[in-house]
């Protein structure tokens, strides 16, 4: 047995949330598409190009799952302990198949008086990612945004894992594929404040009244690593995909 298939075979996750009584019977994940497209999984929004295949993009979002449910039994918080959550994820991401460097944070500054979540986002992601990239996570947004104002599954689910009552931990990512590998930028952010708005990414907080903390790292899912691993990491997560996973609308 490989390192990676060792590891992914000790990973221990929570129990999957209770099923209404109405919808009893198989859970099944979001179904992946080609092209452009974005999806929620946890505290995680990913945005992907028109080249990442849908195999990828269904390993993308399990594995994402998967080290945020390994943490998460573990006992980190992403709201109380950001750094040493997303350490801890980084960590089971390496473990299965990615290569990268865990997320170090540094306190954002902001030049204005009030600040919006969103705006941030993508200022932190401008130095991340191509114009044509940093469109999509424009869409992506949008595509969110679309969601939280029909208080849909996808930002349901995403609001409910990423916020408390005065602070919240979230992530954004944008994937590509090259030569059948998938890399990953991902930025992540830390918030506190008084409160934290229903829709904390497009409320106007003053500049005085929030902390806000951002750290990115950039990861690669090498295909071969992870395909030891592929059959364990999508059956541990059977159980969980179809309340943790959540497709956005199309971009």
């Amino acid at each position: 047995m490989s390192n990676q298939s060792a590891f992914a075979a000790a990973v221990k996750l929570p129990p999957p949330p209770p099923r209404p009584q109405a919808a009893m019977g198989a859970a099944e994940a979001p179904t992946q598409s080609t092209g452009e497209s974005a999806s929620v999984v946890g505290n995680s929004m990913v945005a992907f190009t028109a080249d990442v295949s849908s195999q990828h993009k269904d390993d993308l979002l399990n594995s994402f799952g998967l080290a945020q449910l390994a943490v998460t039994a573990q006992g980190a918080n992403a709201e109380a302990d950001p750094l040493g959550y997303y350490h801890g994820v980084i960590n089971v991401l390496t473990n299965i198949g990615y290569t990268g460097q865990s997320v170090n944070f540094a306190d954002y500054t902001a030049q204005t008086a009030t600040v919006e979540i969103d705006k941030v986002v993508l200022e932190i992601m401008t130095s991340l990612v191509t114009a044509p990239e940093l469109e999509i996570v424009k869409a992506a947004l949008d595509a969110l945004k679309s969601s939280a104002n029909a208080d849909a599954a996808p930002w349901q689910l995403y609001h409910s894992q990423s916020t408390s009552e005065n602070n919240g931990s979230f992530s954004i990512g944008l994937a590509t594929e090259t030569n059948n590998n998938v890399a990953v930028k991902l930025s992540a952010f830390h918030f506190a404040g008084s409160e934290t708005a229903t829709k904390f990414l497009w409320m106007s907080y003053s500049s005085s009244s929030v902390h806000i903390q951002q750290g990115q790292t950039a990861l690669v899912l090498n295909d071969a690593l992870y395909g030891t691993v592929r059959e364990t990491v999508t059956q541990k997560m059977s159980s969980h995909a179809s309340s943790y996973i959540a497709n956005l609308p199309s971009l």
